[in-house]
């Protein structure tokens, strides 16, 4: 099956750490590609150590946006580690990183180094805010990004405050970009030989997710207001109360659906109403017709509401939390949406599947998460040093195999 997938031979040496850049590998790893972690000799990737949630001494962060990965815990920052890395980069086809702008080239490893031994190298940096300019030196994650972009602004209920995306959709968004554009530029290299740097930021991709509400605010010169669950263009479209307590969001952006609404709910009043006649009308006079839906939605129960809306094909879904989502949803159960893989030690270890469907080549999930280290001297032997060489990085602290920590143990 591995040899099958599309990027089955490409070698991906992933210098990347907590979300984005890790995504985006295991988003090509799921694919084929050979993805090899680079990690920091004593604790290895930050995200191994974070959050509250573990599985036998492995976070559960590490765990969910590591699979199809190798470990080699190197020591960059001794000239024997940065010498061992550029000797694998002669061979591999794609680098990534997204440490601060900067650090790779100050340990020897940035682009132009890696260039000199290997020019067919694709080599994608990604950062908080981008490699140059007035914020490139600043330290910043994903809702640092959504703050500055302008999408937290315009989150939150019309008289609170701005709210944090529940999902961190700048790392997610810039992970998706990382995928593509790897592939992109493989496809370049294949057809003219040539390699090239790769830039991309959390805040170019989030602001580039503000699409058509870009358009509207330098049209307008207004930025979106907050309007909760509602959208700043389309009447009625949002989260409504049923009578059991319940909320299901509603839907209605053609006329078709507008009309469709009406008469499920018995009202062609509301159709006929010139208050409500258009979308643009039913924008202006929101409270309104927002006050009559509410009351009526108050009368019955979501499951019923639901059932009448599917009936007469009005877009409504009822709000599921997580957990519904991923172990209640039919739909998400059809589509195979949760998978499981076997961990070293943690065992049975279940987490998301790849988002596409390949007909002809289907995402392949040989590995979980590695071990730190795991294949330290695996990876090695494979890039052409013999016993003796890696017996002389082990014995200087250059290179560790995995050696269970104090987690580790305690788990």
């Amino acid at each position: 099956m591995a040899s099958q997938l599309p990027l089955s031979g490409y070698k991906i040496l992933d210098l990347t750490v907590m979300t984005a850049g890790p995504v985006g590998t295991m988003l090509l790893g799921d694919i084929g590609a050979d993805v090899i972690k680079v990690e920091e000799i004593e604790k290895g990737e930050l995200s191994r150590n974070m959050g509250t949630v573990f599985a036998a001494g492995e976070s559960s962060m590490f765990l969910s946006q590591n699979r199809n990965k190798r470990s080699i815990r190197l020591d960059l920052k001794q000239p024997a580690g940065r010498d061992a890395f550029l000797a694998m980069a002669r061979h591999a086809d794609v680098i990534t990183e997204n440490f601060r702008p900067g650090t790779v080239d100050r340990l020897g490893i940035g682009y132009e180094a890696v260039k000199a031994v290997n020019p067919r190298i694709i080599y994608a940096s990604v950062s908080a805010f981008g490699q140059t300019g007035p914020y490139a030196h600043l330290p910043a994650n994903d809702p640092v990004v959504q703050a500055l972009s302008g999408v937290m602004a315009m989150t939150g209920e019309a008289n609170g405050p701005p709210v944090r995306i529940g999902t961190p959709y700048p790392d997610f968004g810039a992970a998706a970009l990382l995928a593509y554009s790897v592939c992109a530029a493989l496809l370049h290299r294949e057809r003219t030989g040539e390699g090239q740097k790769l830039e991309l930021s959390l805040l170019s991709g989030t602001i580039f997710s503000a699409i058509p509400r870009d358009g509207e605010t330098l049209r307008t010169g207004e930025a979106p207001p907050r309007l909760g669950s509602a959208h700043p263009t389309f009447v009625p479209y949002r989260n409504y109360r049923a009578a059991d307590g319940h909320f299901f969001f509603l839907a209605c952006f053609t006329e078709k659906f507008w009309s469709a609404l009406c008469k499920a709910i018995k009202r062609p009043d509301l159709a006929s109403d010139t208050r409500f006649a258009t979308n643009v009308a039913r924008c202006v006079h929101r409270a309104a017709l927002d006050a009559e839906l509410e009351a009526i939605f108050a009368t019955r129960p979501v499951a019923e509401w639901l059932a009448l809306l599917a009936e007469h094909e009005v877009p409504a879904a009822p709000i599921q939390d997580l957990h519904d989502a991923l172990r209640k949803d039919p739909q998400v159960a059809h589509n195979g949406t949760v998978v499981t893989v076997q961990h070293p030690t943690a065992g049975a270890i279940e987490m998301l599947a790849h988002p596409v469907d390949f007909k002809g080549t289907p995402a392949n999930y040989r590995r979980a998460a590695p071990l730190l280290g795991e294949h330290s001297a695996e990876i090695l032997t494979e890039f052409g040093l013999d016993a003796a060489a890696i017996a002389t990085l082990e014995r200087s602290g250059v290179v560790h195999g995995h050696v269970p920590l104090e987690k580790d143990k305690v788990a």
